[in-house]
């Protein structure tokens, strides 16, 4: 019976030392528009200073409520340029000025401007034109709704002849973060 012991022992002992193999760590690859690169939780602001309502949800009590936040993205292109990103900041059902174009960046600086074709969401129709007058990341910037830190943004863009404000910061992906429900502006 001992023998049978001693094998056991030394079958956990040579499973135990093979699957202690280690690993270094993977080297994280980012985008050459990093850290201007991500996505958003944003309100848009128009001429007068007003929130806009981007979509409203109606409960299982037919209670409706507005909602002002949305997504913003920004991102890099299929040619990797290290001066030029996509931004998307989609229409929804009630906010129809959204914008869809490749324009400037300066990733050292943190920011992106330019003016550019606005391309329908199949990302091959041009639907007129807009200009992103002036877009700033700052980085840690923001305390967001769960208090913690995020990188803030905000974009000036004229779309039609109007010029909007979108304010921000970076998604964290707490849902407590998404809940603007309600006009909010942080000054």
């Amino acid at each position: 019976m001992k023998p049978i012991k001693y094998l056991f022992f030394l079958i956990f002992a040579m499973v135990g030392l093979i699957s202690c193999d280690t690993y270094g760590d993977y080297e994280q690859e980012f985008s050459p528009v990093y850290p201007l690169s991500g996505q958003y939780y944003v309100k848009v602001i128009d001429e007068a200073g007003k929130e806009i309502v981007m979509h409203t949800i109606t409960d299982s009590d037919g209670q409706k409520t507005d909602v002002f936040g949305t997504y913003m993205y920004l991102y890099n292109t299929t040619d990797n340029d290290k001066d030029k990103l996509w931004i998307k900041l989609p229409s929804d059902e009630l906010f129809s000025t959204g914008i869809l174009g490749k324009i400037n960046c300066n990733v050292k600086d943190l920011t992106f401007s330019g003016t550019a074709g606005n391309m329908e969401a199949d990302g091959a129709t041009v639907n007129g034109t807009f200009t992103v007058n002036s877009g700033i990341l700052t980085l840690k910037s923001v305390t967001t709704p769960t208090n913690g830190k995020s990188d803030g943004i905000e974009v000036k863009y004229t779309l039609n002849g109007k010029t909007y404000t979108v304010t921000g910061f970076r998604r964290t992906g707490w849902d407590a973060d998404e809940t603007w429900s309600a006009p909010q502006i942080n000054n």
